[in-house]
């Protein structure tokens, strides 16, 4: 899975050092290339996370356990360019207003990796 399939959870497990409920957002593309439509796309698959962790649904996995902290993480292939980056930090403050953690970080792939 990843960001282009935005109704989709791409992956997310308990951190249970700290009993936080992490949601991943896997996103493979270039930004570049249709930057507006990248954004958008972000835009409506962390709307998605946004409304899955508010409607509680992680409960047909994990029932009526309480979490102490949510927290979406996108890992990126590629460096967002400005307004990538400027999206990402408004979106940090407005999901740390809705009491969700929020991160992201380029992981390129390695030379020689096909995968």
């Amino acid at each position: 899975m990843s960001v282009k399939e935005t109704d989709r959870i791409d992956a997310m497990g308990v951190e249970e050092s700290t009993n936080t409920l992490a949601f991943l957002i896997i996103d493979p593309y270039p930004w570049l290339i249709q930057e507006y439509d990248h954004l958008k796309t972000m835009q409506t698959k962390i709307n998605h996370y946004v409304g899955y962790i508010e409607s509680k649904g992680y409960a047909k996995e994990y029932g009526n356990r309480e979490f102490a902290a949510f927290r979406i993480d996108v890992a990126l292939q590629y460096t967002p360019t400005e307004a990538g980056t400027r999206f990402f930090e408004a979106g940090r403050q407005q999901l740390k207003d809705r009491g969700i953690h929020f991160k992201y970080t380029v992981i390129p792939r390695k030379e020689g990796d096909r995968s």
